[in-house]
């Protein structure tokens, strides 16, 4: 819970479904808090506020991460005395590191708030329409095939153009080039058209300011999916909405022509029409809202937001869990079979967290990789990439799995047979007070 929320009952009581959710409130995510501050409507919030919502305490905490010390200060005496240390004991530190740096990275993070802030203003509707509009909230399941198929939920604005008539004035091309490879942010953006169209001798009335209408289906089609059922997938989902549809796209378009910040994240695009080229602008596809926000990010949200780096931070924490486990690679072992499977089950977790590590990084810095690494996922590659990948990712899956699960489980067993030296306690441990 907590964040900043759109609500809609009392800012839309008059909406009858516009937003097409059962949610009673709209959740900004990360990149909706930090669009909203662009657009300079993020309110201000004190110190003492967001403390007065905490309900933990540094004592609480700093109790925690003693014990927890406490625990791998006693196994860094044991190495120094040369005593054994135990697999569960190895085990329990790779968790006290975890431990340590989540206590670390979340100390000034306030816990168990549970009401949100909610943002008040008539500035909220156009903004909440874009960003709804935006948000995979207001879409439906994705007709791209692909292994993630379940996981991509096109939004509405998947299906849609920008139209801004300016575009179409021979006069403003040199302010609107559209270039093949096209970025939000270039000069290409609503934002120039806004600003020459303003500028030039024909003044323009408030009808012409841009709306959302269908996009061109020539420049919607999707590898892999027949363009009649993609026809026909746009066509029903823009006759199921009616005339709040037509009410949401307007709030949308109003929000496009007041806010650069919102401006600048369209893209140029020009379709052939007839003789003419014809030329359109493609909104940016972001999380920005959502009916409420987990404690996890989904896989959804970990695609949208930076999910290369995401992805190469969760599996550094792999790869470090696995090493860990490899500093008992002499350890104490009840059998030989027993070592040799603790070895190579460390092994393969830290090996797993490299390799998933170094693809994320081969994927955010090379595009060659990304649009290789986006084949594979949409089942778009040769046959025999497939079936070579398919192989190996199941196979390494099953045995990280299967080497997750034997650490837990042999640190247990491994406590039958241990040495009499493993028994034995630091004796100035006895003199410091702890829990």
């Amino acid at each position: 819970m907590g964040g900043f929320v759109f609500d809609l009952a009392e800012t839309c009581p008059e909406d009858n479904g516009l937003f097409t959710t059962k949610a009673p409130r709209l959740t900004l995510t990360p990149r909706g808090v930090a669009l909203l501050a662009a657009c300079g409507y993020l309110p201000k919030i004190s110190t003492e506020d967001i403390l007065d919502k905490n309900k933990s305490d540094n004592v609480s905490k700093l109790l925690s991460v003693l014990q927890a010390l406490w625990m791998l200060v006693q196994i860094i005496g044991r190495l120094i005395r040369h005593l054994p240390v135990t697999l569960l004991e190895v085990n329990t530190l790779a968790h006290i590191i975890c431990a340590i740096i989540i206590y670390a990275f979340y100390w000034n993070k306030p816990k168990l708030i549970n009401e949100p802030t909610r943002l008040r203003g008539d500035w909220i509707p156009p903004i909440a329409a874009y960003m709804f509009m935006s948000s995979q909230i207001s879409g439906w399941r994705s007709v791209r095939p692909g292994i993630l198929k379940k996981d991509w939920i096109d939004p509405e604005f998947s299906i849609l153009a920008f139209d801004h008539p300016a575009c179409r004035k021979a006069e403003l091309n040199s302010v609107c080039p559209c270039p093949a490879e096209a970025k939000p942010g270039a000069a290409n953006t609503i934002s120039k058209i806004l600003e020459a169209s303003t500028n030039s001798d024909r003044a323009w009335s408030s009808s012409e300011i841009g709306t959302f209408k269908q996009r061109p289906f020539n420049a919607s089609v999707i590898k892999g999916v027949p363009l009649e059922r993609l026809v026909s997938t746009i066509e029903n989902r823009l006759e199921s909405s009616g005339e709040r549809q037509t009410i949401r796209w307007t709030l949308a378009a109003q929000a496009v022509s007041t806010y650069p910040a919102i401006a600048s994240r369209f893209v140029c695009r020009e379709t052939a029409e007839g003789d003419e080229m014809y030329r359109w602008f493609e909104p940016a596809v972001e999380e920005l809202v959502d009916d409420s926000i987990g404690n996890w990010a989904t896989g959804n949200l970990l695609r949208d937001m930076s999910g290369f780096v995401m992805g190469m931070v969760l599996w550094s924490a792999s790869m470090a869990y696995g090493a860990v486990h490899t500093t008992a690679w002499h350890g104490h072992f009840p059998t030989r079979t027993e070592a040799l499977l603790w070895r190579v089950s460390s092994v393969c977790i830290a090996g797993s967290g490299f390799t998933w590590i170094l693809i994320n990084m081969l994927a955010r810095s090379f595009p060659w990789f990304k649009a290789y690494w986006k084949e594979v996922e949409t089942l778009r590659a040769h046959w025999t990439n497939l079936v070579v990948l398919g192989i190996l990712a199941g196979v390494c899956g099953i045995a990280y799995l299967l080497s997750r699960i034997y650490l837990v489980v042999e640190a247990f067993i491994s406590l039958r047979k241990l040495p009499a030296s493993a028994f034995d306690t630091l004796e100035w441990t006895k003199l410091v007070p702890h829990l």
